[in-house]
This record gives C-alpha cells, structure tokens and sequence, in this order.
C-alpha cells in the first residue's frame, strides 16, 4: 500500500495520509491537558478556620449578652450589680454558644469540601480504625476523667468560673449539659482533630500536627478553669490524647467517640447530681454518680 503524504493546512507539518486524516501533531497539542489532583487545604487554611471558630464562639455570646444587658437597662433603667451571677445573661450567653457552633460547622463544610466539589467526612477521615471501636471510646474516656480526678488530688484546685456558672441553677446546667453533649464533641472535633491537624500535618509533619493541636486545644479552654491547676492539667492531657488518637488511627470518629463519651458522663451528672454535690469538681462528681448507679458507693 503506498503512502500519501500531505501537508497540515494548520501547522504545516507532514503526515502520512494513509493512517488518518487527522494531523498526529495538532492532534497531540489539541489534546486536553491531564487533570491535577484537587489539593487540600493546608496548616494556614487550618489556623484561619481555628481563628474563625474562636471568633465566633467568644464574639456571638458577647453580642447575645451584650443585646441583654441593653435590654435590661431599657426595662429596669440600671445595669446588674454583678455580671457573673446575673442568671438571664448567663443563660443567654451559654444558648448563644449553640448557633455559633452550627456557623463554625459551616466554615469547616466550606473549607474541606471545597464549596461543594468533596465529600465531606470521607473527606475528613470518618470511620472506625480496625482496632478502636465504641468500646474502646468509653474505656479511653473512664481513664482521662480518672486522671481529672488523679490530677484534682495532688495538684492545686480552686473553684473555677465554669463551677461557679453551674451553681447559677438547673437551667443553666441543662443548658451547659446540652452544649456539651449535643454540639460540643462534633464541631471541636471537626475544627482541631479535622480540620486544623490534617492542614498542619499536611504542610508541617505530624509532630508539629500534634503538638499545635494540643496547644491550641487547651488554650481555648484554658479560660473556663483558670486558677485550678488540676483542670488545666487535665484538659491538656485530654487534648494530647486526643490529637494522638486522630495521629495514630487517621480517623476522626474515635476522637468524636471518645469526646462524647467524657462529655456526656459529666453532663449526666450535672442533671441528675443532688445540688450539695455541685461544690465538688464536676469530674469527680460524675465518678460519684457512675459508682452510685453501680452501687460500688
């Protein structure tokens, strides 16, 4: 078969008709390029979604009290005389917490989705790790309110603000117990374990993961336990084993699981806890109560 040879009218470049009527080398430049893998977000992504969260966790409570305090002065024509026991504000401040978690929730949708173009918790890591399951969560969650209770018996403690806000009434207590339990382990998870630890380890390494996620865990709660030594220790030890968690499984439902479980015993016992026992550090008040209903106290 002879060949015939003619010319591009595009480029100009020779080629041999017989095997197609398509120039190879226009064909070849035509072709559209590879797609590129969607990169993730990365440790400062991370740092500013942290940021935003902080922002809207302190400001919005501030805003709803700032709103009730003008209120109040408008209806009563005085100001409290002290902030801290002014139950209505605290109430207001505490139920405002909610919709500023469902707003940082949404950041995080926004961020590790993309706007839409990911999926959201295979995206982030959702699943059990072959070796930690629900069981696991709860025995992991009994240990780190073990070492509150270890760290409360030899290391300083005063009363904090957060134990002095509980002594406010039931229905902040309620209100605090539902925090904790319905929106609390969810959003911190996805904002510090998701979020923050996979953009840093991403960039920085895990070391640097583990140790940012750490601190800046603790740093934000560090506020609610200041002057208790004992708290503080124990909340830095429950987000170190908690970013360890997501280091060493890659997954973020044992630390949801295991967030939830340490939450929710606590909150059990603000409810059912008589109101003597609110004097008491509210981690060692939810071991009596556990001991109680299993008759071992």
């Amino acid at each position: 078969m002879s060949s015939i040879i003619t010319y591009c009218p595009n480029c100009g470049a020779a080629f041999d008709q017989s095997y197609g009527q398509s120039c190879p080398q226009c064909f070849v430049s035509s072709a559209p390029p590879a797609p590129q893998p969607d990169r993730l977000w990365g440790a400062g992504t991370g740092l500013l979604v942290w940021f935003a969260s902080v922002a809207l966790i302190v400001g919005l409570p501030l805003f709803t009290g700032l709103g009730y305090l003008l209120l109040k002065m408008f209806r009563t024509g005085r100001m409290p005389q002290s902030l801290e026991s002014d139950f209505g504000l605290v109430l207001v401040s505490v139920i405002s917490t909610f919709p500023a978690h469902l707003l940082t929730l949404l950041i995080c949708w926004l961020v590790v989705t993309g706007r839409g173009r990911r999926p959201f918790w295979q995206t982030l890591g959702w699943g059990w790790h072959p070796q930690f399951k629900w069981v696991h969560a709860v025995g992991l969650a009994f240990l780190m309110m073990g070492v509150a209770v270890l760290a409360e018996k030899f290391l300083p403690h005063r009363e904090t603000d957060l134990e002095k806000l509980l002594k406010l009434g039931l229905s902040v207590r309620i209100a605090v117990a539902a925090l904790a339990v319905l929106t609390a382990p969810l959003v911190e998870e996805v904002i510090y374990r998701g979020v923050l630890y996979a953009g840093i380890e991403r960039d920085w390494g895990r070391a640097a993961g583990i140790t940012a996620v750490t601190f800046l865990f603790a740093l934000v709660h560090v506020p609610q336990y200041w002057g208790s030594y004992a708290a503080i220790t124990a909340i830095v030890s429950l987000s170190l084993v908690l970013t360890l968690l997501r280091a060493w499984t890659g997954k973020l439902l044992p630390c949801v699981a295991t967030h939830l479980v340490y939450n929710g015993v606590q909150a059990v016992a603000l409810l059912v806890a008589p109101d003597e026992m609110m004097d008491k550090n509210q981690t060692q008040s939810a071991f009596v109560v556990v001991l109680q209903s299993l008759g071992l106290s």
